[in-house]
Parts: structure tokens; sequence; C-alpha cells
């Protein structure tokens, strides 16, 4: 026999008084003129209970009333309406309409052995209460129901339920009375539909996780009742087995005689369930039989108590059709997985006041608000730690007493999975207590010196057990943190607290790890485009950080195999942090391994999001690019990229380069006069000005070259802005030739554009502005000289440089850079002053404009 708490057994009370008093009222009705009228059904309901107690008998008008349940006669009463409101007046039938519909789920959950809901006992003794306080003369048995409960509420424990109840179509089940009975079920409505729908769905197991107490079992039996009630067709059978081995008291934990101790006596108790008679030498296989044979939900209960290979393999053999929903402490990795998060503060709450109330708790029913809430605060969320609390409250002990001393309950929740840990996920833990809060796997490896795998193997089993929650870093969406759960943080620091040499060498470790994080958040701030310069966008990068700083280290020494090695180990750690990927393309690129140096850079790209970082990525990718044969259209794209986020001086500037590769020079010139008036260093102003300078020098050869004259002259307009926008103090010696070699191609412009009068005015012009700009910097500047080289050597060391009236000699020697001799070729430009030597013309001070 089921044994009932007191607010199922109160529930029947009170269900059974109305049921009596209803019938009552019936025989009033037929007493007081024609018989009442019945609905069909309720007569017919009544006709076949009593044939199933009585056999073919005729039974009187009395004889069926006695088998009216609650359903039937609340029908019987609406369709009696005018004669019912005479008998108990017209708001009794009015509430009785009203509430019907809860007062029979209610009743069929109490006769037919369901789970209550939170509200079924108040809505019960709400309406007895109104029955006994109203018409009380024509409700006695409600009325002295209510008396007693009054006076005494223990009275129902000596009921034992017997309500009329149908037989039910269901499948064969052997499920328990929950735990939550007393209370009825409340809250996590997300877990119970996520759950339900994983059961009914393709998964064949599915697991409950969470803390010991943190109400697994219960919610596990909340769904497989209503997989009995709403999904009948689904399973042949529901079996229930449970592998619980102790128990929490008031004051200790108990062991319980006769647990189940392994895997083997669980699928023997399961076979036995569905019919076996437990002899089997074979319990699994008599098991897995069963299953292929019917629709089963096979219901494995506080599994990390026998967890082992054999029931992996029973996991993986499972037949089609049948399911296991298992309820465990640790995960099994085989099983589609559900945590169960503590109550939220409401949930706790209502949970609280409803078991103080049901077992008449007085020092808690009375608490005020800010009591309640300082000691859900102290409850964490843990269903258990509440029932606990108020089950010693209700022994004498006092609330302030009980929270204080939770080692019990703690061991009871926490320490059998915490001997079942590996020597790396305990020193894990031990970091962790030492610095609290959320941390990334980068920085757990880096304290306890672990590599990637290390790290990730330990997390999986604390996140398994349940002793480490994985949270969304703040910084990066897709990026998890790592916290250990405040019940399993409590548990640790009463009962594994950490050992002093750890706990040295972690904070030594951290500090260390926080001195470096200064160094290269200072340093990315100093010159944050370096190819070189890590981008730290939080103390959370600096441990991948430090990897990707080695990793640049091995490839300066040449150890690139060692290098790219470590920007791996960087990407296990940090997968969506950009420089992990974006520093590998660097270190290939070293390497001249292109295909693996591109592939590197798009992944950083992909893990860039917007902002500052989307501008690093961006450019550093198309400075790679530039230099790759065809990719400079790309490179644009990126760097334009780029300057959505961050238009810095860079970014501008390599949008000038990629204008100059792809040959747009007149885009180059105007980019580059905007960056004119930003504050640039000293090298970039002459980026800046050599980029533009070459433009207008290539550009006018070209649109010469191909006879768009209208194009020449609107270049030789923009040369002449950028070239007066440019500060005097900024022309070096290099700027001042290019800025010659303006004028001396902006006068083959005028010449070309004589035959159009307005072009050939603009052009003269632009013309006598660029003389009279270098003019002002440097008056001699105007004796040089441009030219073409004309057929050079390879071999030899001299070129004649020609220009269309003279041809001159030009010996590598007169360079102003001997560098620029092996860059000479047929047509390149020249600026260089005009000497005589002893065989003829000579240019002497020569630069190559290239």
């Amino acid at each position: 026999m089921s044994t009932f708490n007191a607010s199922r057994l109160t529930c029947f009370a009170i269900v059974s008084a109305m049921e009596t008093d209803g019938r009552d009222l019936i025989l009033h009705l037929d007493e007081a003129g024609d018989a009442a009228s019945w609905p069909s059904s309720a007569e017919q309901n009544a006709r076949s209970r009593y044939a199933r107690d009585n056999g073919p008998r005729t039974p009187s008008r009395t004889d069926l009333v006695q088998y009216l349940d609650f359903p039937d006669v609340t029908q019987i009463l609406l369709k009696n309406k005018s004669g019912a409101q005479q008998l108990v007046g017209s708001d009794i039938l009015e509430l009785l309409k009203k509430q019907s519909e809860k007062l029979i789920a209610i009743r069929n959950r109490v006769a037919h052995n369901r789970p209550l809901e939170i509200e079924d006992l108040p809505t019960l003794s709400d309406i007895c209460q109104t029955l006994a306080s109203k018409r009380g003369d024509r409700w006695a048995a409600s009325s002295e129901t209510w008396r007693r409960l009054q006076a005494d509420p223990s009275y129902v424990l000596g009921l034992t339920i017997q309500l009329r109840a149908d037989p039910v179509d269901e499948p064969f089940h052997n499920l328990p009375v929950p735990d939550f009975d007393e209370t009825g079920f409340m809250g996590r409505g997300n877990a119970l539909r996520q759950i339900t729908k994983h059961v009914l769905g393709p998964w064949p197991a599915v697991s409950i996780l969470g803390d010991g107490g943190i109400g697994k079992t219960s919610i596990a039996l909340k769904v497989a009742y209503d997989i009995l009630d709403n999904h009948t067709d689904e399973f042949d059978a529901v079996v229930w087995v449970t592998a619980k081995s102790s128990t929490l008291t008031a004051h200790e934990v108990q062991r319980i005689n006769g647990a189940i101790l392994d895997s083997v006596g669980l699928f023997a108790e399961a076979a036995k369930q569905l019919g076996g008679d437990g002899s089997s030498a074979d319990p699994v296989s008599e098991l897995l039989e069963y299953l292929e044979t019917f629709k089963v939900l096979l219901i494995l209960d506080n599994m990390e108590t026998v967890m082992d290979q054999r029931l992996r393999d029973f996991l993986r053999d499972l037949p089609r059709g049948s399911k296991v929903l298992i309820t465990s402490r640790i995960g099994f990795q085989m099983e589609n997985p559900v945590k169960l998060d503590p109550l939220t503060d409401g949930e706790s709450r209502q949970l609280l006041m409803a078991l103080a109330h049901g077992r008449n708790v007085p020092v808690l029913k009375n608490l005020d608000s800010g009591g309640i809430d300082k000691l859900i605060k102290k409850l964490r969320g843990h269903p258990l730690y509440i029932k606990w609390l108020v089950a010693g409250v209700q022994s004498g002990r006092r609330p302030a007493e009980i929270v204080a001393n939770d080692d019990a309950l703690l061991d009871f929740c926490m320490s059998n999975v915490y001997e079942k840990l590996s020597a790396d996920s305990r020193q894990v833990l031990q970091s962790m207590q030492v610095m609290h809060g959320s941390r990334m796997q980068a920085e757990l490896a880096y304290l306890n010196d672990f590599s990637a795998h290390q790290i990730q193997t330990a997390l999986l089993e604390l996140l398994a057990t349940n002793f480490v929650a994985m949270t969304r870093s703040a910084v990066d969406k897709l990026e998890s943190a790592y916290a250990v759960g405040d019940f399993a943080s409590a548990y640790l620091a009463r009962k594994k607290p950490t050992d002093p040499k750890m706990r040295l060498l972690v904070l030594d470790r951290a500090q260390r790890l926080g001195e470096l994080g200064s160094r290269m958040t200072g340093e990315s701030r100093l010159n944050r485009y370096e190819a070189r310069t890590l981008d730290i966008r939080g103390p959370q990068d600096v441990p991948t950080a430090r990897i990707l700083r080695d990793a640049l280290k091995s490839a300066d020494q040449g150890r690139i195999d060692h290098a790219v090695s470590l920007c791996h180990e960087a990407q296990k750690f940090s997968p969506s942090y950009p420089e992990a990927w974006r520093i590998e393309g660097l270190v290939q690129s070293l390497h001249h391994d292109d295909g693996l140096a591109e592939a590197a850079y798009e992944r950083a790209v992909e893990a860039v999001e917007a902002g500052p970082s989307e501008a690093l990525v961006c450019y550093h990718f198309a400075t790679y690019l530039l230099d790759q044969p065809g990719q400079q259209e790309r490179a644009l794209d990126l760097f334009r990229r780029a300057a959505r986020t961050e238009s810095s001086p860079e970014v501008l500037l390599g949008i000038s380069r990629a204008h100059l590769h792809l040959t747009n020079y007149a885009d180059t010139v105007t980019t580059c006069r905007g960056l004119v008036d930003k504050a640039l260093t000293r090298a970039q102003a002459e980026d800046v000005a050599l980029l533009a300078f070459r433009a207008i020098g290539y550009g006018l050869i070209r649109e010469l070259w191909n006879g768009r004259i209208g194009a020449a002259v609107e270049l030789a307009e923009l040369a002449t802005d950028f070239a007066y926008a440019l500060p005097v103090e900024q022309y070096s010696a290099e700027l001042v030739d290019w800025l010659v070699s303006a004028v001396h191609w902006t006068r083959h412009v005028a010449n070309a554009a004589q035959a159009d009068a307005y072009l050939s005015r603009r052009a003269i012009e632009f013309e006598t502005k660029l003389e009279q700009r270098v003019r002002i910097i440097d008056p001699q500047q105007l004796e040089r000289k441009i030219a073409n080289a004309k057929t050079p050597r390879p071999d030899g060391d001299f070129v004649f440089l020609s220009d269309q009236s003279e041809s001159r000699f030009a010996h590598r020697n007169d360079f102003l850079s001997r560098n620029q001799w092996h860059r000479v070729a047929d047509e390149s430009v020249f600026a260089f002053d005009r000497v005589t030597g002893q065989k003829g013309p000579r240019a002497a001070r020569i630069r190559l404009l290239d």
C-alpha cells in the first residue's frame, strides 16, 4: 500500500466529504418532488460502477446515488438548477459551477494517485470553508471535515484514500508517489517542457543533471506522470528504478537498507518490474529483450551511485522505440542532457511558505518579508535545503542554527561526486577557490600549468558533475567562462579547503599574469597597427596573448613549426579571439606558405566582431593581401571595411596603397590629400607624400601615353592642390624630385593640349603653380631634370637617360642610392643634375623615381 502525505490525505478528506454531501443533496432533490433529472453520462457511469461491484442485480435509484462521483454529482446539481438553488442557494451553486473544472481535476489526481499541483490543497480548503460557513446545514460532512481539520489537522493521517475510480486505460507503471506531493509541483515550466519534448523526441536517452537535492527526481516523476496522462500511446510501460543509497534526515545522512549498489542490481530490478523473476544470469540482456519487445520508458534515478561501463554499454545498445530517462549528478556524455538550475527566489519563497503552512511551523509562517528574503538567500534555491530547513525547524532547531551548520546537507549533495573527480579536476577546483568569480579556459590553464587538452578535459568533468557552471563571457558572446557553483563553493570551502602551497602558487601566477597584461596593454596602445603588436581587448585575452607572444618569438628564431603549434594551442583556448588566427597568418606568411596564411587570416576576419578589433584584423589581412598577385581589389575592400569602424591614418594609408596598386591614381591622390590635415607621425607624413607624388607621376605618364589629356589635366589639378597642402618643411630632397617630376609631366600635358585652348590654359596654369611651389621650397631644385632610361644593360654599370632633346650617360656610381641600381629598367624615370663629362653630357646625383 502506498504511503501518502498529509496534503494528499487532506485533499481526500475534503473531496470525500463533498461527494457525500452531494449525494445527500441529490436524494433531497428526489424527496422534494419528482425524481431529479440525471444526464445520461452520469447514470451510465453509476450503473457501470454498480455492476462491477454487484454483478447483474438491478439497482434502485438510491443504490445508484451511492455510485455517483463528484463530476457526476456536479452535473446533476447543475442540470436541476431550480431545485438545487432552493437547497443550497444560488451563490453556492454558482461557486460549484465556476470551480467545477478545477474540482474535478483535483478529484481525479487524488483518486488516480497523480501528482498534486501547488494550488490543489488551497483551492479545496477555500471551497470547503465557504460551504461550511454559508450552508453548513446542507453540507454536513464538509462542515464536519472542516471543523476537524481546524481542531486537529493530523487526524487525516489515519485515513485511507478510497474514492471511486473508474478504470483508466494507461500503460503499466510502478511510479512512486512523488516527494513534491506535499506542496504540489511548482515552477520549472520551461525545464518540464524541454525534458518532455526530449523524451518524446528522437533521443534514445535523456538525462536530468544537477546538484544533489536540486529536484531531479521530482521533475522526472512529473514528466513521467504527464506522459501517462497525455501521451498514453507513446509507451507500453513506464518503469521506475532508483539507485538512491542514502537519505537526508533533519540531523544526518542515513544509508538506505537494501539499496541497489551496482548497475547489475539496477538492470535486474528493472527486468523484474517488467515481468522477470530476477534469476537471470544476464539481467542486461533480459532487460534489453523486454525493451525491444515493448516500448518502454525506463527511468533510472540517482545513477551517479552505480555509474560504470556496463551502464554505458547498455545505453549504446538501446533498441529503437524504448527510451531511458536518467537522473544523475554526473553526465554520461552519451545522452541528451538537461541541466536543472536552482529555483528562483520567487519559487524558493513559494516552496518555503507552502511547507511552513502545510506543516504548521509558526516560526517560519510568521517571518516578516525581510527575514524570508534573508533566509531565501541562504538556501541557494535548493528544494532539498528548503525541505531540510523546514524539517529541522519543525523538530525544534532555530533557522539560523540550521543554515550556519549545513555540513550534513553539503555532504549529502556533494561528497560522493567529489570523490569521483580526477586529480586534474580537483586541482582546477583548488585554483578556482583561490581565484573567485568567472574564469576563462586559458587563464585556468595558465594558473594550473595545463595544456589546452588537459584543461578542457578537466572542465568537461567538472561541468558533468555540476561543480562548475559555464556562462557566456562578458566580452565575447561566443566565448565561455567558468565559475564554481554556490553550493559547490560552500562544500569546498568547508570540506576541501585549499592547500596553502597551492594557494601561494596560484596567487603568484595570477600576479605575473596581471603584470604581463599591463605591459601588453601598454604596447597595444602605443602602436596598435604594428603587425607584432597584440590586440588586448581585456584581461581575459592576456593568457592567450601570452602564448601568441611566445609564438612570435619562436618565429623570429626560425622555429616556424613550433610557432605554428603555439598558435594552434592558443586557438584551442580562445577560438573566437581573432589574434589567435591573425598571428598564425603572420607566422605562415613568414614561412611563405601563402595558402595557410590566407586561411588563417580569413579565420581571424570570421572571428572578429564590429569594433576596434575589426579594424585591426581587416587592416592586417589587407596589408598581407596587398602583396599577393591578383588580391589588391580584395585588399581595398578590407581596408574600406576597417575604415568604416576606425578611419585611422594607418587604415587610410592602406587605402591609398591599395589604390596605387590598382592604378587608381586620382583616388590615391585624393585619399592622401585627406590625410595631410590629420595628425600624423613624421614617418606617416613621408609615406603619404611619397604615395601621392608616385600616383601623380605614374598617372600623368599613363594618361599622356593613352592620349587622355582631359584626365591628365584633372590629375594635374589634384597634384597642384596636394603640393600646396603639404607644408614646406615636410618636403625632403626625394619629395622635391617628385614635385619636379610633376612639373615636368604637366609641361608635357600642356604641350599635348595645345589643340584645346581650355585644357591648354588649365595645364599651363597648373604647371606654373607647381613650378612656383618648387621655387618656394628650393629654387635651385628647378635645375633638376627628368628623363627616362633607354635599353639598360642588366650586366652593365651604366645607362643612358633620354628626354626629347638629349641623351645623357649615367653611371651607377652617380646614383644617390646605390641600392636603386638593380631596379633600373627600360623607361624607368629619373631625376638628376646635368653635368658635362669628358665624353659629353652626363647625369649626376641621380634618383630613380619608382
